[in-house]
């Protein structure tokens, strides 16, 4: 609510997630507003780049990432369905400070991608809505048989999106 009350996103945006039009909003609607909250992150240095979607599915990714048959999965009344969604974040600003506080055992990590992203999906649905829940994870590019020699440069978020 707060993006939407300072305006950091675009007025289209703002009406899609406002639900401007009076239909349920679904996931495919929301593709362009996550790729704008992405890119803001981008844009102010919190991270270098991102990737939405499956680094193996050329066809699954960016404004691909969800589909009509997502949509059907999510809306459709014969059952609890879900979606599986992965965003990669590339050298964020909290890297650092989520690996040492989880690395001490603390339940509390550092991030801001994570909640802002799965509270754009929660309004997927309309009045029967959605449930969000996400695992992030630290990604290191090279593989080291040292487990001392961890040095990630990515947090990996898997979302699953389910009807409630």
């Amino acid at each position: 609510d707060e993006i939407i009350s300072r305006e950091l996103i675009s007025k289209k945006s703002i009406e899609t997630l406002n639900n401007k039009s009076g239909k349920a909003l679904t996931l495919t609607d929301t593709v362009p507003c996550i790729i704008e909250l992405l890119d803001l992150f981008q844009s102010t240095n919190y991270c270098t780049s991102y990737r939405l979607g499956d680094k193996n599915d050329v066809e699954r990714t960016g404004l691909n990432v969800f589909d009509q048959l997502d949509d059907e999965e999510i809306s459709s009344s014969s059952g609890a369905g879900s979606v599986n969604c992965l965003v990669s974040v590339f050298d964020p600003a909290t890297l650092g400070g989520a690996l040492q506080i989880t690395g001490e055992g603390s339940r509390f990590a550092p991030d801001f991608v994570g909640p802002t992203l799965a509270a754009v999906w929660e309004r997927v649905g309309g009045a029967g809505g959605v449930s969000v829940s996400f695992e992030s994870y630290f990604v290191d590019p090279v593989y080291r048989p040292n487990p001392k020699d961890f040095f990630p440069n990515e947090r990996f978020y898997q979302f699953t999106i389910a009807r409630k």
